[in-house]
Order: structure tokens, then sequence, then C-alpha cells
């Protein structure tokens, strides 16, 4: 059983950037690339911290690639893959996109801490 949540604001999402969702204790980001969404845990594999634990900004200084602001870690945006840094060959968890008239919602798996 999934329960969907409303992600506000997500189908004016602008090319290249970047929002953050909460869903009771996890933190999501979705981003915007290609003109697809993708939404994934806000949180580097490597030592479980937010991805922008020092910042507001979710991609690198070129914008290509998601960045762990903590160890500096680069993640594709495609995938969640890490590329370089202290994870690599590690993945971001990634989260499921659901649509419904327009309207972009998280899909959340019974069980998840995301579920209270």
């Amino acid at each position: 059983m999934f329960y969907k949540h409303l992600i506000p604001n997500a189908q004016r999402l602008s090319e290249g950037k970047a929002l953050h969702f909460k869903v009771n204790q996890s933190e999501f980001v979705i981003i915007k690339q290609k003109g697809e969404l993708r939404a994934y845990e806000n949180r580097c594999p490597h030592q479980k911290r937010a991805l922008n634990c020092y910042t507001e900004e979710i991609f690198d200084e070129d914008g290509d690639y998601i960045k762990c602001h903590h160890h500096g870690a680069l993640f594709s945006p495609n995938d969640g893959q890490c590329i370089a840094g202290p994870c690599q060959g590690k993945n971001l968890k990634k989260a499921t996109l659901g649509v419904e008239k327009g309207d972009f919602y998280i899909l959340i798996g019974e069980g998840s801490p995301a579920v209270a």
C-alpha cells in the first residue's frame, strides 16, 4: 500500500532546479533535468547527511550533477549513482513519483519512516 503526498509547485519547477520536500521525518529532493522530474531521499549514502547540509544548493557548480556539500560526492541526476567521491558506486535512494491530473505526488510505501 502506498500513501501519496502532493508536492506543491512541482509542475512549475524550472529546468536544472530543485525543490525540497519533507514528509514526516524524511526529506526528499525533487529535481528537474532534461524535462523530467526525479526524486531522491535527501541523504548521502556515505555518512547519511543531507546532501545540502551547508547550503540550499543541491547541484554542483556547473549544474550537471547532484552534489553532497559535505564531502563533495557527485551523483548522476539520471539514476542517483555516485560517480565521484567517498561513496563512489553507491546510489542515492530513489523515491517514486506519481502524476494525477497534472499534480505530482511522492508515493511512500507503508512501513517507511516517512509514514507516521
